[in-house]
């Protein structure tokens, strides 16, 4: 399949509505308004003899020789990230530095968390004990898309909400969590430091799950690195010095999920038409394991099982019928899948595209699990916009990355 390049997606305009720039609850409500726009029409599917060829696809990027002594090898790297930023803000890295030992132990650990513990259990590091969405997600708990919660929301164009079939369990930065060791200076989402609110991670017991922290360590550790190597590609990317963003990486944010999607039966497909509302998927499709959305972070960096599921929501083109059109994201075992977030795109004043996709389980594809991490800058900086050079005059007034991401996650709560 061929790459193509994206239209730039429209991005709201602080501006029309605050000439100082929008609140973070105006952007909260801005990006959800965003979201309707561009799920308007989506196809589900290709229009007939659309050669598969020629659609869109998520680009391969060898970031090998990012690891060299070499600043040449490493820049050559940094401009295909660029061209997959603007574009289609999603690429797969190959050869990232990620042990297999690493992935494959996470990806077992997640069977096991939702297998093997019993619902109390389960129920024992829930999310609802924790004001920093931390531990076990039940399906019904929270909404990637508000609109899907239940009785939808009154402006949406969804008529029956579809809930998630996810389920989930969530950690964030611990210092030994942290190959560095981390800098003392870690705080949380809501700007305060877990040694002195008592608030942070909820784990299983040792007992419970013998060896799973062990094995998050391990995997949370080794990606927390790449992803500070290529916060560093970003900004060799984006013409900057490679050391731009250094200074608000000493003790990162970094929310990591395990996700688990049930295995849907094969079951007969129901005609009629390729559209849709972008979050709904009739019986023949499959069932929605997580809504339409984009993520909130700097970037995304996801693990996934073999299974497919992921799908991206590319912009509409002559070839669509000048409508948005869900297409797959390719599976390519032992890469990872890493995809431009709003508060990345926010920095950039829109240059860098945070694209929407969801997870639909598809009849006969078994289950399959997923471990995202989503990677922020240090939750008590304040982000200042970038030169002007770089990306020209800033529309967003400047806001503290916590308090951005807590805020986004809090409309996520049914």
């Amino acid at each position: 399949m061929a790459t193509s390049v994206m239209s730039p997606q429209p991005v709201p305009d602080p501006l029309s509505q605050n000439s100082a720039g929008p609140s973070i609850l105006e952007e909260v409500a801005a990006a959800q308004d965003h979201l309707r726009t561009r799920l308007a029409g989506a196809l589900a599917s290709p229009p007939s003899k659309t050669a598969s060829e020629s659609l869109p696809t998520v680009p391969l990027i060898d970031i090998g020789p990012s690891f060299s002594d070499d600043s040449s090898l490493r820049k050559a790297v940094a401009r295909q990230i660029r061209e997959a930023c603007v574009t289609t803000g999603f690429f797969q890295i190959s050869n990232h530095g990620i042990s297999f030992e690493a992935m494959d132990g996470v990806l077992k650990q997640a069977e096991r968390f939702f297998h093997q513990l019993t619902p109390e259990k389960k129920d024992k590091v829930h999310m609802r004990h924790s004001p920093l969405f931390r531990g076990y997600e039940p399906h019904d708990y929270t909404y990637v898309n508000v609109d899907d919660m239940a009785g939808g929301d009154a402006s949406s164009t969804q008529e029956q909400p579809e809930p998630e079939t996810k389920e989930g369990f969530n950690w964030g930065y611990e210092e030994q969590l942290d190959p560095t060791g981390g800098d003392g200076k870690y705080v949380e989402l809501d700007g305060q430091s877990p040694a002195s609110t008592g608030q942070g991670n909820i784990w299983p017991d040792e007992e419970d799950l013998p060896g799973f922290y062990e094995a998050i360590k391990l995997y949370y550790g080794q990606v927390l690195q790449l992803a500070r190597h290529l916060f560093r590609l970003f900004a060799l990317s984006l013409g900057l010095e490679e050391g731009y963003f250094d200074d608000v990486m000493t003790h990162p944010g970094g929310i990591a999920r395990l996700l688990y999607y049930a295995g849907q039966p094969v079951a007969n497909a129901v005609d009629g038409d390729a559209s849709t509302n972008g979050a709904t998927t009739s019986q023949g499709e499959g069932k929605l394991g997580l809504g339409a959305h984009t993520d909130y972070e700097c970037f995304t960096l996801l693990l996934s099982s073999s299974n497919p599921g992921l799908e991206i929501l590319f912009p509409p083109s002559p070839l669509t019928n000048n409508r948005p059109i869900w297409l797959p994201c390719p599976v390519r075992p032992g890469t990872l899948t890493v995809n431009v977030a709003d508060f990345l795109m926010r920095w950039t004043n829109g240059l860098y595209k945070s694209t929407i996709h969801r997870v639909v389980s598809k009849p006969g594809t078994g289950e399959r699990y997923s471990v995202p991490f989503f990677f922020s800058i240090n939750y008590d900086a304040e982000v200042v916009p970038l030169p002007e050079s770089v990306v020209g005059v800033s529309r967003w007034q400047p806001v503290k990355a916590g308090e951005y991401i807590l805020e986004r996650l809090r409309a996520t709560t049914a």
